[in-house]
Protein backbone atom coordinates (compact mmCIF):
# COMPACT_ATOMS: atom_id res chain seq x y z
CA UNK A 1 0.00 0.00 0.00
CA UNK A 2 1.01 3.32 -0.21
CA UNK A 3 0.62 6.46 -2.13
CA UNK A 4 -1.15 5.72 -5.54
CA UNK A 5 0.28 9.17 -7.52
CA UNK A 6 2.24 12.09 -6.79
CA UNK A 7 1.46 15.30 -9.07
CA UNK A 8 3.00 18.50 -9.38
CA UNK A 9 1.25 21.22 -11.10
CA UNK A 10 2.37 24.55 -12.06
CA UNK A 11 0.28 27.46 -11.31
CA UNK A 12 1.32 30.81 -11.84
CA UNK A 13 4.81 31.20 -10.24
CA UNK A 14 4.12 28.33 -7.64
CA UNK A 15 5.23 24.60 -7.73
CA UNK A 16 2.27 23.10 -6.13
CA UNK A 17 2.52 19.14 -4.93
CA UNK A 18 -0.13 16.99 -4.09
CA UNK A 19 -1.69 13.52 -3.58
CA UNK A 20 -4.27 10.99 -3.53
CA UNK A 21 -4.59 9.48 -0.37
CA UNK A 22 -3.65 5.86 0.51
CA UNK A 23 -6.78 3.82 -0.26
CA UNK A 24 -6.55 0.52 1.17
CA UNK A 25 -8.49 -1.50 -1.27
CA UNK A 26 -10.88 -4.09 0.72
CA UNK A 27 -10.86 -2.15 3.78
CA UNK A 28 -13.52 0.23 3.02
CA UNK A 29 -16.08 0.37 0.56
CA UNK A 30 -14.44 2.11 -2.07
CA UNK A 31 -13.79 0.29 -5.38
CA UNK A 32 -10.57 0.52 -7.26
CA UNK A 33 -13.05 0.83 -10.64
CA UNK A 34 -16.95 1.76 -12.19
CA UNK A 35 -18.89 -0.61 -10.46
CA UNK A 36 -23.04 -1.38 -11.53
CA UNK A 37 -25.46 -1.51 -8.96
CA UNK A 38 -28.97 -3.91 -9.24
CA UNK A 39 -30.81 -2.05 -7.74
CA UNK A 40 -32.95 -4.97 -7.25
CA UNK A 41 -30.34 -6.66 -5.20
CA UNK A 42 -30.43 -3.80 -2.61
CA UNK A 43 -32.81 -4.11 1.08
CA UNK A 44 -35.26 -1.74 1.44
CA UNK A 45 -35.69 0.21 4.86
CA UNK A 46 -38.59 2.44 6.40
CA UNK A 47 -37.49 5.68 7.52
CA UNK A 48 -40.90 7.03 8.85
CA UNK A 49 -43.07 6.24 6.22
CA UNK A 50 -41.16 6.69 3.17
CA UNK A 51 -39.00 3.27 2.06
CA UNK A 52 -35.62 3.73 1.44
CA UNK A 53 -33.01 1.98 -0.96
CA UNK A 54 -29.59 2.98 -1.09
CA UNK A 55 -27.69 2.86 -4.16
CA UNK A 56 -24.32 4.65 -3.47
CA UNK A 57 -23.15 5.04 -0.42
CA UNK A 58 -20.57 8.27 0.05
CA UNK A 59 -17.98 5.43 0.82
CA UNK A 60 -18.67 4.63 -2.69
CA UNK A 61 -17.74 7.87 -4.44
CA UNK A 62 -15.37 9.07 -1.97
CA UNK A 63 -17.61 10.52 0.11
CA UNK A 64 -19.11 13.14 -2.12
CA UNK A 65 -22.54 11.96 -2.24
CA UNK A 66 -25.15 9.59 -1.31
CA UNK A 67 -27.93 8.23 -4.04
CA UNK A 68 -31.08 6.51 -2.80
CA UNK A 69 -34.32 5.43 -4.52
CA UNK A 70 -37.70 6.48 -1.80
CA UNK A 71 -41.06 5.07 -2.14
CA UNK A 72 -43.89 7.53 -0.62
CA UNK A 73 -47.09 5.86 -0.33
CA UNK A 74 -50.12 7.46 -0.66
CA UNK A 75 -50.94 9.64 2.20
CA UNK A 76 -47.33 10.01 3.70
CA UNK A 77 -45.78 12.84 4.63
CA UNK A 78 -42.08 14.15 5.47
CA UNK A 79 -43.25 17.07 7.78
CA UNK A 80 -42.14 20.22 7.84
CA UNK A 81 -38.24 20.60 8.70
CA UNK A 82 -34.72 21.97 7.79
CA UNK A 83 -31.71 20.98 7.90
CA UNK A 84 -27.72 22.36 6.16
CA UNK A 85 -27.39 19.90 3.44
CA UNK A 86 -28.92 20.30 0.25
CA UNK A 87 -31.32 17.18 -1.72
CA UNK A 88 -32.33 16.87 -4.78
CA UNK A 89 -35.64 14.46 -6.05
CA UNK A 90 -35.66 13.11 -9.38
CA UNK A 91 -39.31 12.40 -9.67
CA UNK A 92 -39.40 8.83 -11.40
CA UNK A 93 -43.08 7.91 -11.26
CA UNK A 94 -46.23 9.29 -9.90
CA UNK A 95 -46.67 13.32 -8.46
CA UNK A 96 -45.24 14.38 -4.90
CA UNK A 97 -46.23 17.77 -3.31
CA UNK A 98 -43.48 19.46 -1.76
CA UNK A 99 -43.69 22.88 0.39
CA UNK A 100 -42.38 26.15 -1.43
CA UNK A 101 -41.41 28.27 1.98
CA UNK A 102 -40.35 31.55 2.41
CA UNK A 103 -40.19 34.06 5.35
CA UNK A 104 -43.69 35.66 4.36
CA UNK A 105 -45.42 32.67 2.88
CA UNK A 106 -45.54 29.23 2.07
CA UNK A 107 -47.46 27.15 -0.69
CA UNK A 108 -47.53 23.71 -1.86
CA UNK A 109 -46.29 22.79 -5.52
CA UNK A 110 -46.78 19.76 -7.73
CA UNK A 111 -43.67 17.69 -9.20
CA UNK A 112 -44.39 15.05 -11.67
CA UNK A 113 -42.50 12.45 -13.92
CA UNK A 114 -39.07 13.71 -14.74
CA UNK A 115 -39.49 17.06 -13.14
CA UNK A 116 -36.80 17.53 -10.12
CA UNK A 117 -37.31 19.18 -6.61
CA UNK A 118 -33.72 20.55 -5.47
CA UNK A 119 -33.63 21.70 -1.88
CA UNK A 120 -31.14 24.07 -0.62
CA UNK A 121 -29.33 23.43 2.57
CA UNK A 122 -31.00 25.49 5.63
CA UNK A 123 -34.79 25.88 3.97
CA UNK A 124 -37.72 25.03 5.47
CA UNK A 125 -39.47 22.50 3.36
CA UNK A 126 -41.99 19.61 3.64
CA UNK A 127 -42.89 16.79 1.21
CA UNK A 128 -46.13 14.97 0.89
CA UNK A 129 -48.46 12.14 -1.69
CA UNK A 130 -51.83 13.33 -1.89
CA UNK A 131 -52.13 11.12 -4.71
CA UNK A 132 -53.61 7.52 -4.92
CA UNK A 133 -50.60 6.14 -6.23
CA UNK A 134 -47.18 4.99 -4.59
CA UNK A 135 -44.48 8.43 -5.55
CA UNK A 136 -40.84 6.62 -6.54
CA UNK A 137 -37.87 9.73 -6.50
CA UNK A 138 -34.21 8.94 -6.54
CA UNK A 139 -32.57 11.45 -3.74
CA UNK A 140 -29.45 12.54 -4.11
CA UNK A 141 -27.89 14.31 -1.11
CA UNK A 142 -24.75 14.39 1.32
CA UNK A 143 -22.91 12.23 2.95
CA UNK A 144 -24.61 13.98 6.66
CA UNK A 145 -28.44 13.27 5.48
CA UNK A 146 -27.33 9.54 4.19
CA UNK A 147 -25.88 8.83 8.02
CA UNK A 148 -28.83 10.38 9.13
CA UNK A 149 -31.60 7.86 7.49
CA UNK A 150 -28.86 4.98 8.03
CA UNK A 151 -29.34 5.67 12.01
CA UNK A 152 -33.30 6.20 11.59
CA UNK A 153 -34.36 3.48 9.61
CA UNK A 154 -35.80 -0.03 10.34
CA UNK A 155 -35.81 -2.95 8.16
CA UNK A 156 -38.74 -3.19 5.73
CA UNK A 157 -40.96 -6.25 5.68
CA UNK A 158 -43.20 -6.00 3.10
CA UNK A 159 -45.95 -9.14 5.33
CA UNK A 160 -46.00 -6.86 8.04
CA UNK A 161 -47.80 -4.15 8.17
CA UNK A 162 -45.56 -0.64 9.58
CA UNK A 163 -47.62 1.13 12.24
CA UNK A 164 -47.49 5.00 13.34
CA UNK A 165 -44.20 5.78 15.02
CA UNK A 166 -44.27 4.93 18.83
CA UNK A 167 -43.38 6.96 21.36
CA UNK A 168 -39.52 5.25 21.51
CA UNK A 169 -39.48 6.02 17.90
CA UNK A 170 -40.38 9.50 18.21
CA UNK A 171 -37.80 10.28 20.78
CA UNK A 172 -35.34 8.62 18.88
CA UNK A 173 -35.50 10.91 16.07
CA UNK A 174 -35.50 13.67 18.06
CA UNK A 175 -32.36 12.36 19.26
CA UNK A 176 -31.06 12.22 15.82
CA UNK A 177 -31.88 15.59 14.64
CA UNK A 178 -30.10 17.36 18.04
CA UNK A 179 -27.43 15.11 16.69
CA UNK A 180 -27.65 15.98 13.00
CA UNK A 181 -28.59 19.30 13.86
CA UNK A 182 -31.78 19.58 11.60
CA UNK A 183 -34.67 21.20 12.75
CA UNK A 184 -38.12 19.85 13.56
CA UNK A 185 -41.13 21.79 13.44
CA UNK A 186 -44.07 22.26 15.62
CA UNK A 187 -47.30 20.13 15.89
CA UNK A 188 -48.66 23.83 15.33
CA UNK A 189 -46.48 24.55 12.50
CA UNK A 190 -47.29 21.34 10.52
CA UNK A 191 -51.10 22.46 10.92
CA UNK A 192 -50.23 25.75 9.84
CA UNK A 193 -49.03 24.51 6.46
CA UNK A 194 -52.23 21.39 6.27
CA UNK A 195 -50.01 18.65 8.12
CA UNK A 196 -51.67 16.84 11.07
CA UNK A 197 -50.87 14.08 12.98
CA UNK A 198 -47.12 15.44 13.53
Amino acid sequence: MGVLALYQMQIGNESTIFSLRNIRLGKTNMSAQTRLVNSSNEPWFNVFGPLHQYLVAPADVSGAFALMRAIIAPGIAIPLHSHADPEVFFILEGTLEFLQHDSDSSRWLTASSAEVICIPGGVKHALRNSSSAPVTVLLATTPNIYGFFRELEKPFHPDEPAGPPTPEDMQHLLTLAAKYNYWIASPQENAAIGLTGF
